[in-house]
């Protein structure tokens, strides 16, 4: 279905917008009626989304699609950036299914967005027809987010395809009528001399995206400062990175630990206090990237896959993450109607087991034998752990969020939460730590989140 401006009419459910011939002019009657995100001023939080692999499997349906999105806008997600390494077969049935299943969906769904990413690793070239497609098919779609008034185009890795293709990608789509506003996800490191350069350079880009599951946290939080001090330099917009831990287990043996949710905290932590003041849009990797291992998705994964590796459940991510987007929306701190007590923990030790890889060649950090607790509280209250065998850890937990540590040890984990000498919270974690592994090897953590009104 090509979305022209009698169906824009249609989705918006009949307003009177005056659309004339033109896409420039379109946009500019548009904006001035608040039609596109890009004039709302509000700030927005998206997901890097797997297109080919889906959540729930390869091909969802229309009605997998829907729970996808009622998930994520649960989460606090309003949009995804949709990735796929080409724009025809699988990849663009995917899209349209999910389509159909936004176009059908009300509120809350009435205000998430959608974006290409082209992924053009691996030496890949976005193909102009299929660009072109998919500009033909959603131009005026009004959920395709916007920047600058115009549909967004990103690209994964664009380095290696160069500025100039780019320039004469945007030219091409200018003069058939649907100039686009083009955002590229440059690989790179925290690097300010390195990033300065590509600014210089990339005369084709419209802002920059930093990713950052693959850095340690101190270079993702560097790596945004520098971001948002060229694009203010530069008038670009800025689309932040975040990102947590990043377990490569088919491809490379990588492992970065950011020691479970307190790595949402710190990366979060300038975006709520203020620091990155002129950021509106934040990109959050990812929703479904199971093969790396950082998805945030609260749908139980599939795993192992391939027999290589478990999936286990990010939901503790995602709590997280969640609570983070609504301070940074809104301005404050989250007011709390419960207490939410939330574990992470391996399902082995770090030392055993059969890697893909030789252990020693994993980096740049090495797996701990810890268990991770975050609390987010209404008011204080006592945090318990107990590993296995091991004695219980007692922590005296302030109201809002913090985060524990304790050892871990094979056996159940038994969590909870006291305050004044009354039980609040009590839980089994429902993944054990086995020794020796009954699983294939991962250095993965299980998450999940206890609750009390």
């Amino acid at each position: 279905m090509s979305y022209d401006r009698r169906k824009v009419l249609q989705l918006c459910g009949g307003a009177a917008l005056a659309i004339s011939a033109s896409p420039r002019a379109f946009l500019a009657e548009s904006s001035v009626q608040g039609f596109g995100v890009a004039n709302s001023g509000g700030r927005l939080a998206f997901a890097h989304y797997m297109t080919g692999q889906g959540t729930r499997g390869p091909r969802q349906s229309k009605a997998d699609w829907t729970r996808d999105i009622n998930d994520a806008i649960s989460m606090g997600i309003d949009g995804w950036q949709l990735n796929f390494g080409h724009y025809r077969g699988r990849m663009k049935s995917n899209v349209e299914t999910f389509i159909d299943a936004l176009d059908e969906l009300s509120d809350p769904a009435s205000t998430f967005w959608f974006f290409p990413s082209f992924d053009c690793n691996d030496g890949r070239v976005p193909v102009y027809d299929e660009v072109e497609e998919w500009f033909a098919e959603y131009y005026f779609h009004p959920r395709h987010f916007r920047v600058n008034g115009l549909p967004l185009l990103t690209v994964w890795q664009g380095r290696s395809v160069g500025n100039d293709y780019f320039l004469e990608l945007k030219e091409k789509l200018r003069r058939a009528g649907r100039p686009i506003a083009f955002i590229p996800w440059l690989a790179t490191r925290a690097n300010k001399q390195q990033m300065a350069w590509l600014f210089r350079q990339w005369s084709s880009m419209d802002g920059f995206a930093p990713w950052v599951p693959g850095l340690r946290v101190e270079d993702a939080i560097r790596m945004n400062f520098i971001a948002a001090e060229l694009c203010d330099r530069h008038g670009l917009e800025l689309i932040a990175g975040q990102g947590f831990n990043m377990l490569q287990i088919n491809k490379a043996p990588r492992y970065v630990n950011k020691n479970a949710a307190e790595a949402v905290s710190k990366q979060m932590e300038p975006f709520v206090h203020g620091h990155l003041p002129n950021c509106r849009y934040l990109c959050v990797a990812t929703w479904n990237d199971f093969g790396e291992d950082h998805h945030i998705t609260p749908y139980p994964p599939w795993g192992p896959i391939g027999g290589k590796h478990p999936v286990w459940s990010h939901v503790g991510y995602a709590t997280v993450v969640k609570y983070y987007l609504d301070w940074w929306k809104a301005g404050r701190q989250p007011s709390l109607d419960e207490d939410l007590v939330i574990i992470f923990h391996m399902t082995q030790l770090a030392n055993e087991g059969k890697p893909p890889f030789p252990l020693e060649s994993y980096g740049p950090d090495m797996a701990e034998d810890i268990v991770y607790l975050t609390t987010i509280l209404r008011e204080p209250g006592q945090v318990y752990v107990g590993s296995g065998g091991l004695p219980r850890v007692v922590f005296d937990a302030p109201s809002g969020i913090s985060h524990w540590r304790a050892p871990a040890a094979p056996g159940l984990q038994v969590y909870g939460l006291e305050r004044g000498g009354v039980t609040v919270i009590e839980q089994t974690s429902d993944r054990a730590i086995q020794s020796p592994p009954l699983e294939p090897w991962s250095w993965s953590h299980y998450s999940e989140v206890a609750s009390a009104s």
